[in-house]
């Protein structure tokens, strides 16, 4: 029985000074997204890092919550700010990793983090939804190369959907394979195993609009 999603922005420890653990799920050298896992919800830990800091998908990172004066981001309101980079403290399995993710799934009706297309007006943010979610896919994604870098192509209840890929080092990899188009027997053989989960994440604004971005290509069972 698949367990009861949420669809509301969970709650998750911001006291400054706290300890905060996350499950990753996709970083950069700006920080990092994935599950706190004292709480089980969203976290965007925001931080600044070399790039031989970053991290991969569903290692498990460290660090202190910092005091901090600005207003939330209604864009992303599952961001907290880390005092420094965080520790590296161990690595969850899949299957242990997907106790977590099961629980974060989208919902199987309604549009991707509830709105239809691809970008929407900040203005119209309250910061009271997610600003980020994992879809199950039936089918392996494609990802294709345009002016702007790749494009991840997936269905997902029933529509095809096309968002910018959002994963840097992955796109770098890409890029050294030299191909204008990934299959998602490609794509396994790149990554060493089959996509079957999508995070989808919302950007910061970009001219007045946020839009929804492939973040990172998961397994899953």
């Amino acid at each position: 029985m698949r367990t009861t999603v949420r669809t509301e922005v969970s709650c998750r420890v911001g006291v400054a000074g706290a300890e905060l653990r996350v499950l990753v799920l996709a970083a950069d050298t700006r920080g990092c997204v994935g599950i706190d896992l004292d709480s089980g919800a969203f976290v965007r830990a925001s931080y600044s890092a070399s790039p031989t800091d970053s991290f991969s998908s569903f290692d498990v990172v460290a660090g202190r919550i910092a005091a901090s004066s600005l207003p939330p981001d209604a864009s992303r309101p599952e961001t907290v700010s880390l005092e420094e980079p965080p520790i590296r403290c161990g690595r969850l399995s899949e299957r242990r990793a997907e106790r977590y993710i099961d629980s974060l799934l989208h919902p199987r009706r309604g549009p991707l983090l509830g709105f239809a297309g691809r970008a929407v007006p900040y203005w119209t943010l309250a910061g009271d939804r997610p600003s980020l979610s994992i879809v199950d896919i039936a089918s392996g994604p494609q990802l294709r190369r345009d002016a702007g870098g790749y494009e991840c192509r997936f269905t997902w209840q029933g529509g095809r959907h096309q968002y910018a890929l959002g994963d840097r080092r992955l796109a770098l990899q890409l890029e050294d394979a030299g191909w204008p188009r990934f299959s998602s027997r490609d794509l396994q053989r790149l990554l060493g195993y089959r996509v079957r989960r999508l995070l989808i994440v919302l950007t910061p604004p970009q001219e007045g609009y946020c839009y929804k971005v492939v973040a990172a290509l998961l397994p899953g069972s």
